[in-house]
This record gives C-alpha cells, sequence and structure tokens, in this order.
C-alpha cells in the first residue's frame, strides 16, 4: 500500500501524527484560557481555579513528554510487529460480499414460507415487471444477469446485480470500517474511563496524578 503522504512514510506518519493534532489542540485551549476568551462559557469559575493544587508548565511539560515518548515507542513496536498493509484486493473482497449476499438469499423463499407466503408464485407473478426483485424472492436466481468471461471466445457467465455490488460495496468500506472504528472507541474508552476513575477513588494514584490536572484539562469549557 503506498503511504499516504509522498514526503513521510505511514510508519513515521503514524508516530508523530496523533501528538501533533495533541498539541495543537492543546494550544487552542491554551489562547483560549491565557486571552480569558469565552469567558461566559467556563465550566468553573476563575475563584475554584485558583484554589486547584496546580504545578508548574515545566512540569506537565516534562510529564508530557515522557507520557509520549513512551506512547511513540509502544506504537513503534505495535507498527513493526504488524504485517505490511497490502492493497489490489479491494474487488475480489467486494466480490466476496456480493457472493455472500447471492449466497443468503437462497434463504428468503424458506422466511417468507413460514410467513404463508408463497415466495415462488410472487416471484413468477413480478418477473416481468419487477426482474431483480422476483429474482430475490426467488433465492437470488437471475438468469438473465450474465456477462462475457473474455473477448475472444464470447462465453457467458453469470454476473451480480448493480444492487448486490452497491451493497456489497457499502459493507466492504462503510459498514466493517465503522464497526472497527466504534468497537475501537468503545474499548479505549471504556479503558480511559476505568483508569480516570480509579485514580480519583485511590489515594496514591489521585496523588500522583493531579501533576498532569492543568495539561490534560478537565476541560474548563
Amino acid at each position: 500500500m503506498p503511504d499516504l503522504l509522498p514526503f513521510i512514510s505511514d510508519f513515521w506518519l503514524s508516530l508523530i501524527a496523533p501528538h501533533i493534532a495533541y498539541w495543537a489542540v492543546s494550544m487552542f485551549f491554551h489562547c483560549i484560557d491565557v486571552f480569558d476568551l469565552f469567558p461566559q462559557h467556563r465550566l468553573h469559575t476563575p475563584e475554584e481555579i485558583t484554589q486547584r493544587n496546580l504545578v508548574t508548565r515545566f512540569q506537565v511539560l516534562r510529564d508530557v513528554i515522557a507520557e509520549q515518548i513512551l506512547q511513540i515507542g509502544t506504537s513503534a513496536v505495535l507498527n513493526l510487529t504488524e504485517a505490511q498493509q497490502m492493497t489490489g484486493m479491494e474487488d475480489y473482497d467486494v466480490g466476496v460480499w456480493a457472493t455472500r449476499i447471492r449466497v443468503a438469499q437462497r434463504a428468503l423463499p424458506a422466511i417468507l414460507g413460514m410467513l404463508g407466503l408463497n415466495a415462488a408464485s410472487i416471484s413468477k407473478n413480478m418477473a416481468a415487471s419487477h426482474p431483480l426483485l422476483a429474482g430475490a424472492l426467488a433465492g437470488g436466481h437471475y438468469p438473465f444477469l450474465t456477462t462475457q468471461l473474455d473477448g475472444i471466445s464470447g462465453a457467458q457467465v453469470p454476473a451480480f446485480a448493480m444492487w448486490e455490488i452497491v451493497v456489497a460495496k457499502a459493507i466492504y468500506w462503510v459498514i466493517i470500517p465503522t464497526f472497527q472504528v466504534w468497537v475501537a472507541v468503545c474499548f479505549l474508552d471504556t479503558w480511559q474511563y476505568f483508569w480516570h476513575r480509579a485514580m480519583h477513588v485511590n489515594k496514591w494514584m489521585y496523588s500522583k496524578s493531579q501533576k498532569n490536572a492543568i495539561f490534560r484539562a478537565e476541560p474548563r469549557y
């Protein structure tokens, strides 16, 4: 798989991009705090903020850099142990999903039969006006959908319906990636929640975590 950007490899981009975003967002909120922008949206009053046991910016910078070095090292190890990402199989993978969709249609007649409907009769009545729907009701039977095997022999082979390809692409390019991101976010958010909660419940962890309180922001807005 080619690199996302021509001037840097994906390996290094994956290591530094999250931290660039992290510091950019942090500086944005820092400017809001320093210049007292949007004071009407503050979650905490200036009096509450002054009562906090805040550490110096140097201490915060030191601890955050140490944490980010650990994160970069972990990311590097994970990247180096992963198999190299390849490309060129996308059309095949979409075809696999289209095949699964075609096979899944075989269950439609049985499902309709459980509801008291005769799928074969309905399919036959709709064959002229709605051939694709009729083919789906018949269990994925589309004898009229063919394509040439090659340009020489002229042999005809079965083909997928357009809706099968569209659904297969939606599954491959949208539904599966969305589900993967959702699982990753749930895993990370759950870990962050219970780790953060432990830092508040455990007295020793709470005392140590206060060093990062100002940087992690416990967002004031």
